[in-house]
């Protein structure tokens, strides 16, 4: 292979490489094997006579020759993603694949549906979808856009913000029975709560009253990284638990569980779709969030299930 003779599948390969770290790590998102990687990577530094990556079993490292590799492949990838894209916009039918990632139990409960609709309505459309509450890295991972849903930090994606996601304390009535009810927000540290894994490390709940705001640390029996896992655990009364309305509502209704009034709110979490800031953002993708935008809806449809009461108590 000749340095004017380069197919773009190896130079999106050795992209791949220094991106992922490694190229284990590489054949995984490219969806080949490892043979294959190292074959065209082995390939690329035939065709231009010098080493781009110093490898051992342990580690790689680019070389000076590899930095300056990378960054102009980087460019030329960019450039040939985005007029990929801007063809297929030409076209009247969305086409191509969309890849997105979203909190699992969030997906599950409330997505399903739109991602279904989305692909009837679209029959050229393929979804790749990573139901998972990790925090992915969109750039590195290949991802189109991400549903988030927590107080996003500053960094290098676009974020929308389409709502907020609420959150109450809640028990069980067998709970009740055996160790009373909360009656303040001091006293929640008298009471053994199910915590999310995926918060600090020392799992604050933060209240706000008007302007005032507390943060209050239950006394953690069980660390879960999961809402489903909380509620269930929740339900059986083993302990109290902070969860998102878009998880309990419907417990809430069959009166699984009960709201604990504190005269406090928890302080919600924003409900955002976030994308690539390098990237075009394709029309299929800006359909697919604006079917998942208009199908929660303002407010979100899982509040319209709390009685009239509960719902001027959020505001508060």
């Amino acid at each position: 292979m000749k340095p004017a003779n380069l197919r773009i599948d190896v130079i999106t390969t050795f992209i791949a490489i220094v991106e992922a770290g490694s190229m284990r790590e590489a054949s995984r998102r490219l969806g080949v094997s490892k043979s294959v990687v190292s074959q065209r990577l082995s390939a690329l530094e035939a065709a231009l006579n010098v080493r781009l990556l110093s490898r051992s079993t342990r580690q790689q490292a680019l070389t000076d020759s590899g930095k300056y590799f990378f960054e102009r492949c980087q460019k030329i990838a960019e450039d040939f993603q985005l007029a990929a894209e801007e063809v297929s916009d030409r076209q009247d039918e969305f086409s191509g694949t969309i890849r997105i990632a979203a909190p699992m139990s969030f997906a599950v409960l409330h997505l399903t549906d739109v991602f279904s609709t989305f692909l009837q309505t679209h029959p050229l459309i393929d979804l790749q979808i990573e139901f998972d509450d990790r925090m992915h890295d969109l750039v590195g991972d290949s991802f189109d856009m991400a549903v988030r849903i927590g107080r996003l930090k500053n960094s290098a994606l676009i974020a929308r913000r389409f709502g907020l996601s609420n959150r109450v304390v809640v028990c069980s009535p067998r709970y009740i029975a055996e160790n009373g009810k909360p009656h303040s927000i001091e006293s929640l540290e008298n009471h053994y709560a199910v915590s999310y894994a995926n918060l600090t490390p020392q799992s604050e709940w933060i209240f706000r009253r008007g302007d005032e705001i507390k943060s209050v640390t239950p006394k953690s029996r069980m660390r879960v990284n999961s809402g489903d896992i909380q509620l269930a655990a929740v339900k059986d009364g083993v302990a109290i638990a902070a969860l998102p309305l878009f998880i309990v509502h419907r417990a809430i209704e069959a009166r699984e569980v009960q709201i604990v009034d504190l005269d406090w709110q928890l302080v919600p979490d924003d409900l955002c779709i976030v994308y690539p800031q390098n990237r075009f953002l394709a029309r299929k993708v800006r359909a697919l969030s604006a079917a998942i935008i208009a199908h929660i809806g303002s407010p979100p449809r899982w509040e319209s299930r709390l009685s009239a009461e509960q719902q001027e108590k959020l505001k508060s």
